[in-house]
């Protein structure tokens, strides 16, 4: 007979916290992208995100904004991103593979029909 999920419960806080370590340092790359190399920041951010989905672990706000939901690249403004403001909208645009993003108070969440 095997063991079931016995074991697994007992690392199961250990790997979460790793996780979270992880995670905190991949942030802090993705918050000075400027001084680190450009595959750098693009393997942060790609890594950021599937540890993310992975140990079901939320990416912080501040973090979650420069990342592209499309091709998991970082959103730096003026180099991977074009960013413009519109009507109190912020709208986002990845260079690399065109995904647009619209935040801001005025941006519709719901289509009313």
């Amino acid at each position: 007979m095997g063991r079931g999920k016995r074991g697994r419960v007992r690392g199961a806080a250990a790997r979460r916290q790793r996780a979270v370590t992880a995670s905190s340092r991949l942030s802090e790359v993705l918050d000075n992208p400027w001084h680190h190399t450009d595959a750098t920041v693009n393997a942060a951010a790609s890594q950021l995100w599937q540890i993310s989905r992975r140990h079901r672990i939320k990416i912080q706000s501040k973090n979650r904004i420069w990342i592209c939901r499309g091709c998991q690249s970082p959103l730096r403004p003026g180099v991977t991103a074009r960013i413009r403001i519109r009507s109190g909208m912020r709208i986002t645009t990845c260079n690399k593979c065109g995904r647009i993003s619209r935040r801001g108070p005025d941006f519709p969440h719901e289509v009313n029909e």
